[in-house]
């Protein structure tokens, strides 16, 4: 090839400089990627960036040096360049696995480079095809990418197609404009916007996978969790029907008999079993009340509200505080695990209520409004700590809280605390109610 080439400015060299910089740190940046996330893929296109920037060596020493040998290197890694690029688009888009006979491909951009150089005596018949094999490569990709933004509706994808896209038409201006030196400097920086608008489309593609993993490992969590929340159920339901088939009838067997014995006892042994026949009755009053903490049957029954109400009357009969209950009435049926989920945070306020609070009057309020059910838990005590808050309880060792907290989560309601005039504890769920 004889046809001469414009002198290089320095201008055009620094540009040159900065480009291959660039590259080389998106080649870094993928590296990172594929460390980050384990795609195959990143790691190919490392490789391609790698092999960018040898590309763009062998121009700068061109520049540097106007020796013509430079130019063969040149279009030896701009072949090389195109392969790796067709080879980071399949393993994307087919996941393609490496042989190692593929290397022979690498040996086509010698024996081009060395006819292109040594042959022929012009230019354009010299750069026109490594640019449209770069060109078309990088076309390709822009379609491969494409399309998978078409199947996912990834937003990072569509991006990097668009620039994939761009670039690729940008190409084939090379032998007619930019290696004439008629688009300095402004070729070198699209080429720049182009390369970093790759980077910023990788980037986002992996943001959006891992917020796509988050939530579906989120989604996993709360269907595990609700799973576990059915089984604790279900599990309580069990011990509180085994305690009323057994123990429960046991001892009213036990207290029959007991009367029976009674009424044919010696006048002296009548007191002995009157103080017998009231241990049972405490015994028989406190299996009851285990049984209904551990599944009240007046929620199966005839609902939340009045196995709330039953419950502020259990309590205040067992504890020096004055309950109040404002519940809507009528409430409506809310589904099974709503109406147990609201129960249990009900309960576990007001166990806290006595057992912390130090509180006198204590009001649980219960209604529906704008599409939610909300339960309040409000108590006239000490109040909380400054700055505390449902976390930090967690934390400390509450988990009566978490355990509230994850049911209500769970069906996708809320949790909060809030400490003015004491403490009152808010639980909010959707209003899903059954038609």
């Amino acid at each position: 090839m004889q046809e001469s080439f414009p002198p290089a400015a320095g201008a055009e060299l620094a540009d040159a400089i900065f480009q291959a910089i660039i590259t080389a740190g998106l080649a870094v940046f993928a590296l990172v990627l594929w460390r980050r996330v384990r795609e195959r893929w990143f790691a190919w296109w490392a490789a391609a960036w790698g092999l960018y920037v040898v590309r763009l060596g062998a121009i700068i020493a061109f520049l540097s040096t106007g020796n013509l040998a430079w130019l063969f290197w040149h279009q030896v890694a701009t072949g090389w360049v195109a392969l790796a690029i067709l080879w980071a688009a399949l393993v994307f888009s087919r996941n393609a696995l490496w042989r190692p006979w593929y290397l022979v491909f690498a040996v086509v951009p010698f024996g081009w480079a060395w006819v292109a150089v040594n042959s022929l005596d012009r230019f354009l018949l010299v750069a026109l095809p490594m640019v449209l094999l770069i060109s078309g490569v990088t076309l390709y990709t822009g379609w491969v990418f494409w399309q998978h933004a078409k199947r996912t509706g990834s937003g990072g994808a569509r991006f990097v197609a668009f620039a994939f896209l761009l670039w690729g038409l940008h190409h084939l201006d090379y032998p007619f404009l930019r290696a004439r030196g008629a688009w300095q400097p402004w070729g070198y920086f699209l080429d720049i916007v182009f390369e970093l608008a790759v980077g910023v489309g990788f980037g986002l593609m992996v943001l959006s996978d891992l917020a796509n993993r988050l939530t579906a490992r989120t989604d996993e969590l709360g269907r595990l969790q609700a799973r576990v929340v059915r089984q604790h159920e279900s599990e309580r339901r069990r011990l509180s029907r085994e305690l009323h088939d057994e123990t429960a009838q046991t001892l009213s067997a036990v207290k029959l008999e007991i009367g029976m014995l009674r009424e044919g006892a010696a006048p002296e042994a009548v007191d002995r079993l009157d103080h017998v026949l009231g241990l049972v009755d405490g015994g028989i009053r406190g299996i009851r009340r285990v049984m209904n903490d551990l599944r009240p049957a007046l929620l199966d029954d005839l609902g939340l509200a009045a196995a709330i109400h039953s419950m502020a009357t259990d309590v205040a009969e067992r504890s020096t505080l004055q309950v109040t209950t404002r519940l809507e009435d009528p409430v409506p049926r809310a589904p099974a695990e709503a109406e147990l989920a609201l129960f249990r945070a009900a309960q576990e306020a007001m166990a806290n209520v006595v057992r912390h609070s130090g509180a006198t009057s204590v009001t649980i309020q219960l209604g529906q409004s704008a599409g939610v059910i909300r339960l309040v838990v409000r108590d006239n005590g000490r109040g909380l700590p400054v700055h505390s808050d449902l976390t930090a309880f967690e934390r400390e060792g509450h988990l009566g809280l978490a355990g509230m907290r994850e049911r209500i989560t769970a069906l996708g309601g809320t949790v909060r605390i809030d400490a003015e005039d004491g403490v009152a504890v808010v639980v909010e769920l959707p209003a899903v109610w059954k038609g």
